[in-house]
């Protein structure tokens, strides 16, 4: 079977290949030349000859830009990217293909979500290489969002910003983007999810010790009627107050509320690792040393929303 789509493979480049020249009384057949590359590619993957199938990918792609078949040419470096990703360890090959990707997808016009992702994809090979990097992808992930008018689709990717930034201890930058996350669920009227992000901000303030400003913020959300009135306000009213009297029992009473526990699995933990300033050392919980989330002890009230209906 390899040995059959390895020959078919070649042929298949040797067509692409002849498409593409041009000379004195000829002209290059790119609408030829590129589903030929394209059928190479597919033929050296099924026989598993990745590097040269990534290469035929590009040539694809950069044939199919000369048609301006823009789409197509955007999803010839998303298959080379996505070779390079599961067969190399090429990290800064796979990053740029995405990124690649992502450009011709946005400049398709009609693809912004697609776009968005690529450039999330490239996010995500890059957290364990190059922090001040990956946070800059996400943030172009974001940016393909909010140009393109797609900032519904956003939430998601905002999220997983958020916990890299936490796991990487930028706790600053975290709540700042938590509160960013706010305000647009505020633009596209997800109550619900405002709500659990103002609270999220809170505690992410709270974590990084500016009770200040986490009371400044819990006075500015308060004049959001949606969260004033929710459970996620009072929760965060009483855990701003709980932290400044040095009460940490009433803290972990808070912590392990369900408001809390049905925030972020990130911001639980995080919430779970606060004391309150003169509380002294809390006798480390078992659970969470082995990433558990703590177990909830509801103490308000609890009503969950319909997010169909919070939406316009």
């Amino acid at each position: 079977m390899e040995s059959n789509s390895l020959k078919l493979a070649y042929s298949h480049k040797k067509d692409a290949e002849k498409a593409s020249k041009s000379g004195i009384f000829s002209k290059a057949e790119w609408d030829v030349a590129a589903p030929s590359w394209d059928r190479a590619a597919n033929a050296f993957k099924i026989a598993r000859h990745y590097e040269e199938a990534m290469d035929c990918y590009k040539e694809a792609s950069e044939a199919y830009i000369k048609v301006n078949a823009i789409y197509l040419a955007g999803k010839g470096y998303e298959n080379a990217a996505s070779l390079s990703e599961k067969h190399f360890r090429d990290h800064a090959r796979t990053i740029a293909y995405y990124c690649r990707a992502s450009d011709l997808f946005r400049s398709h016009g009609s693809s912004a979500e697609k776009a968005a992702e690529m450039m999330e994809k490239a996010a995500h090979i890059c957290e364990d290489i190059d922090t001040n990097r990956t946070i800059q992808l996400y943030e172009n992930a974001l940016a393909i969002y909010e140009s393109e008018d797609r900032a519904r689709f956003s939430v998601a990717t905002f999220k997983k910003l958020i916990a890299y930034l936490i796991k990487q201890n930028r706790l600053s930058e975290a709540a700042d983007t938590q509160i960013r996350l706010g305000d647009i669920c505020q633009q596209i009227n997800s109550r619900f999810e405002l709500a659990k992000s103002y609270l999220s901000a809170i505690v992410i303030l709270l974590a990084f010790g500016d009770v200040v400003e986490a009371g400044k913020k819990r006075d500015e959300f308060g004049k959001n009627m949606t969260f004033v009135s929710s459970n996620e306000g009072t929760v965060a009213n009483a855990m701003v107050q709980a932290y400044s009297d040095g009460d940490q029992d009433q803290f972990n009473i808070l912590v392990q509320d369900q408001t809390t526990t049905f925030l972020e699995s990130t911001i639980v933990r995080l919430a779970a690792q606060i004391r309150a300033p003169g509380a002294g050392r809390a006798r480390p919980d078992p659970n969470l040393a082995a990433g558990a989330l703590p177990s909830s002890a509801p103490q308000t009230a609890y009503v969950e929303e319909d997010e169909d209906a919070d939406l316009l």
